[in-house]
Parts: C-alpha cells; structure tokens; sequence
C-alpha cells in the first residue's frame, strides 16, 4: 500500500519540481545584472571581434614596413607617418576626399528629402514610381557598380548611345564618362552616388513624415501659408532631429567610400577620383606596401573619429533626438 501511494504522488511531485525549476530560471532572468551580463557581454565579444579587432591590428600594422611576399615585419616605429605626411599625393588625394564626401553628403541629403516629400504625395501611379525609385538602394554596391560600369563605357555604353540616337552627340564624340575630363568624372560619381545613396536619407526622412498629423497642414492652408511657409515651419522641425543622424552617418560613410568608385570606373580611377580609401587599396595590393597602406587607413580612423567628436560637441544631436 505504501508503494502503491508512492507512485501516486510521484507525477505530482515531478510537476511541482519542474515548477520550481522554471521559477528560478524565471527569478535569475528577473534579475538585471544577470540579463546584462546575457545581453550585452555577446554583443561586446562579437564587436571586439568583428570591429575593434581589426582596427586594432590595422594600427599595430602601421608601425611596420610589410612586405607582402615575407611574413617577417620591421618596426619602423612612427617612419610610416612621416613620410606619409610629407607625401604630396597623401594630401592631393586628401582634398579629393573632402570634396567628394562634402558633396556626396549634402546631394544626398537634399535630394533625399526631396524624394521623401514626393513619395509622401499621393499621384498617379506611384505603387509603380515608388519601387522604382528604391530599388538602387537594395542592389548591393559591387553589383550596381558593374551596371554603372556597363553603361557608361565610352563606346558602346548605354547612355552614350542614348545621347547618339536622341541626336545630343555624334559617334565620334561619344562621352568618357570615367577617363576624361576630371570634373566630368566627378560629376558622373556623384549622380551614381546620389542614385544609390539618397535613397537612405528619404527612407528615414519618409518614415519621420508619416507622424506629422494633417491637421497642422490643414490649418496652415486655411491660414493661407504657401508651400515653402508649410515645409519651413511644418515640416523642417519634424524631420531636423533625423537629418542630424542622417548627415553624420552619409558624411562619415561617404569620406571612407571604396567601392562605388573603385568597380565604377573599372578598377582604373583617375587621378581626380583617387581618394584615401582608393589610395590605401592601391598601396596595398598594387605597390604591396602593407605597413603604408595600414598608416593610410589609420590616418582615415582618426580623421573620422575626430569629426564624429567634433560632431556631437558642436550639433548635440542627443538633444534633438528624442524617443516620444
């Protein structure tokens, strides 16, 4: 009889220890130090692995003239620095690299909203126009690079051929749009740019415009405000706070951009068009100097990290962004 209970009462017993089990989970997840330690310390570990340890080896490299066909390095301690600084090219390609990330950004930007504000319009046919407009954005840049690439080949190149059949231009004038003039060159760049990339700018721009009621565009028509007054004194408030993020984060992605402009012009920039991340990429893997190229790209950190500090100092875009 006593066995018999005992067997009776052993289902419940495992019920109520499985209960106190799922409760000290429950408890240990509660507790915030513990939900820390399981939430943070993974993102930290694959930062460190993915982010700062790479840049970490990038600056050690750069203290080392490294060839790349000998896997012995000597320190050269700060020779790489100084002669960068005092190569003409490090700073020619330095002045192309601020006028291409100053114009890329602030192209971007205004043609980012501008695309935001018509997309919040209602037209004809914009379940159409929309997905058009936004697919650059989701072609990976290599890819679109190569297109870009095709297009414009001088000879047989899309556009170019365009510009003969519509009577623009003559067979033997066809245009080098990545091999001739400089500044046609960097013109060319910046509208592939602005095809791509001001698509992010409206997509943030776009979503940040969706909460502005249509109340206050109503009473500022019946105020008789014209389209400007309701952008400067509607819109603009609402969408500043994002345009603080938006002009950082363009700004500092189009200073270090690489790909776009290396697979663009076919591997073969002009002088014009070699900027930073250009000339790291050549010293690296064309001259094989690895130690020079590594001070080039540690060059672009610190220039990057100073501006983003300079930013936040002087923009405080904390206090403009805000979770309401």
């Amino acid at each position: 009889m006593a066995s018999g209970n005992t067997n009776e009462r052993h289902p419940s017993a495992t019920i109520q220890t499985q209960l106190s089990v799922r409760e000290r989970i429950e408890d240990s997840l509660s507790d915030r130090r513990i939900m820390a330690v399981l939430t943070i310390v993974p993102a930290t570990l694959m930062f460190a692995l993915v982010v700062a340890a790479p840049v970490v080896w990038s600056i050690y490299a750069s203290f080392h003239s490294i060839p790349a066909l000998d896997p012995n390095w000597e320190w050269v301690g700060l020779g790489n620095y100084v002669e960068l600084m005092n190569s003409s090219d490090y700073w020619t390609s330095m002045g192309y690299n601020v006028i291409w990330a100053f114009t890329t950004s602030v192209t971007n930007t205004f043609l980012g909203v501008a695309i935001a504000l018509l997309l919040s319009r209602e037209f004809r046919f914009k379940r159409f126009v929309a997905p058009v407009i936004l697919f650059p954005y989701l072609v990976p840049s290599a890819f679109f690079g190569y297109i870009i690439s095709w297009i414009t080949t001088q000879q047989w190149g899309l556009i170019n051929q365009l510009l003969v059949t519509f009577g623009i231009i003559s067979q033997e004038n066809v245009i080098a749009w990545f091999s001739g003039d400089p500044l046609t060159a960097l013109a060319a760049l910046v509208a592939v740019h602005n095809w791509k990339f001001s698509i992010f700018v409206a997509i943030l721009v776009f979503a940040k415009l969706q909460g502005i009621p249509n109340d206050i565009y109503e009473a500022a028509v019946m105020s008789g405000a014209t389209k400007y007054q309701q952008f400067r004194d509607i819109t603009f408030p609402h969408i500043k706070n994002v345009l603080f993020i938006t002009v950082l984060l363009r700004g500092l992605w189009n200073f270090n951009m690489f790909d776009i402009i290396w697979v663009s012009t076919n591997s073969n920039p002009i002088e014009s068009l070699v900027t930073l991340p250009v000339m790291a990429y050549q010293t690296a893997f064309l001259s094989q100097e690895l130690g020079m190229s590594n001070t080039i790209a540690t060059s672009l950190f610190v220039i990057l990290s100073v501006v983003g500090i300079i930013y936040f100092k002087i923009a405080q875009p904390s206090n403009e962004v805000r979770v309401e």
